[in-house]
């Protein structure tokens, strides 16, 4: 019988077996099944498109009514569809669904800096925390096994010349990480839609892939059982057998071609034109993942031409970075945020499924357009929040949050609430939530 050591040995030279790092899948960690649910909860999935700079409210979703310096505001507003939303010109195809949004216009508590204030909005913490994402899958456990339940999609669709980065959220891998909670929670980073998984095609043959993987879990149960205080063991055998089972799973979920090739998605997703290519590649990916049961997805926005002259994302101070980058940042999200929100609809999936519209903090003050902790605005659709409706204000001039003000942490527990998750009785050895979060009820259906 070979020995462990040279097993393992041997097994590392198969690409196909090792292909992540991370623990994607782990059966041990990231349950199958979902831990008992604190209650009744509508969501499954969520995929949150993450606007990296801070967008202005006030250029957005949330028209000030009092404009100091008029240079800054050139953009209209819209009162939409049933409801009335007021939206801004820049989405003219988000205002056609402005019945299934939920616009959160009292969002407050934000850090003010792009590095801590990415960590903050995506973990509620100023240091080291758990995402919003890892949380999630912790209490839900995996949709599916077989492929991983956290993704940050980024890179751009074949062709694109356009878009300026592949787009990325500020914190890094801090603001998707697991926190204190175990690694295999944190999101699996694709930044190649071509290969979105490398090392997939193993060069054995599945018999002898099959008997390796075997062989493996054999000698580590023998170590285990002489050594059960060594859990990393068993979530490290556990690596091998899901990267296994994404051979099969994975190619299928995150090939976009087929469908991409009827005229409907393309239209839907505006897979045609430039500005609208790789936004619209990545959440037409995303709906196909949720469909399979990922737990949480996140698309970040990419810097894009400025048309003034260079480039720029969300960060936008002055009126030259107004007028000429934000209409390219709302058109590359614009029609395929629609199409998403009406495909998931279409094929029944809205209702499971919280599409999440924001960034790391707001923008305005007297006389500038500078960072903002005190308002920013964030919008939902379906997942069981109350559509077509506005929660929240800000004062005359967009500025600080004044009506039902909710916290970034209240967002948290709010979000988790409507995943059926108490974030009261959500621990992990010591690590839970602040005490003083507060669900903001007022946002539910």
């Amino acid at each position: 019988m070979i020995t462990r050591r040279h097993f393992l040995t041997r097994i590392a030279a198969a690409p196909g077996i090792v292909a992540t790092g991370s623990l994607w899948a782990d059966d041990k960690i990231v349950a199958a099944k979902s831990l008992p649910l604190h209650h009744p909860g509508k969501v499954k999935s969520i995929i949150f498109y993450y606007c990296k700079g801070g967008p202005a409210q006030a250029h957005t979703f949330d028209k000030p009514r009092s404009v100091a310096d008029p240079a800054l505001y050139p953009f209209g507003f819209k009162k939409c569809g049933q409801s009335g939303l007021e939206i801004g010109d820049v989405f003219p195809n988000l205002q056609k669904v402005a019945d299934d949004l939920c616009l959160i216009r009292s969002g407050y508590g934000a850090l003010a800096t792009h590095n801590e204030g990415g960590i903050h909005i995506f973990t509620a913490a100023s240091k080291l925390g758990a995402s919003l994402g890892a949380w999630m899958l912790h209490g839900l456990g995996s949709g599916n096994p077989s492929l991983p339940g956290h993704v940050l999609l980024t890179g751009r669709a074949e062709g694109d010349k356009w878009a300026v980065s592949d787009g990325e959220v500020h914190g890094g891998a801090r603001s998707t990480g697991a926190g204190g909670l175990p690694p295999s929670l944190q999101a699996q980073v694709v930044n190649d839609l071509q290969r979105p998984i490398a090392n997939l095609t193993s060069p054995m043959a599945e018999t002898e892939q099959t008997r390796w993987l075997a062989e493996l879990s054999a000698l580590n149960a023998g170590f285990s059982a002489r050594h059960p205080h060594v859990a990393e063991l068993d979530s490290r055998t556990e690596s091998f057998l899901a990267a296994h089972r994404m051979q099969t799973a994975a190619p299928e979920a995150f090939d976009v071609a087929k469908e991409a090739a009827h005229p409907a998605i393309r239209k839907l997703y505006g897979l045609d034109a430039l500005p609208t290519r790789s936004t619209g590649t990545k959440l037409l990916l995303a709906r196909r993942l949720v469909e399979r049961g990922v737990r949480f997805i996140v698309v970040p926005s990419m810097s894009v031409p400025n048309l003034e002259g260079g480039s720029g994302d969300w960060d936008t101070h002055t009126p030259t970075q107004v007028r000429g980058v934000i209409p390219n940042l709302a058109l590359a999200c614009d029609q395929p945020l629609a199409g998403l929100i009406t495909d998931l609809k279409q094929r029944g999936l809205l209702d499971s499924t919280l599409v999440v519209w924001g960034g790391e903090m707001g923008r305005g003050g007297p006389g500038h357009m500078n960072h903002n902790g005190s308002a920013f605005t964030w919008w939902m659709a379906g997942g069981g929040v109350r559509p077509g409706f506005a929660y929240g204000a800000t004062d005359e001039q967009g500025f600080t949050a004044v009506d039902k003000p909710i916290h970034v942490r209240d967002l948290h527990a709010t979000i988790l609430w409507m995943c059926g998750l108490d974030f009261t009785k959500l621990k992990h050895n010591g690590i839970g939530f602040d005490t003083t979060c507060k669900v903001a009820r007022g946002i539910m259906a």
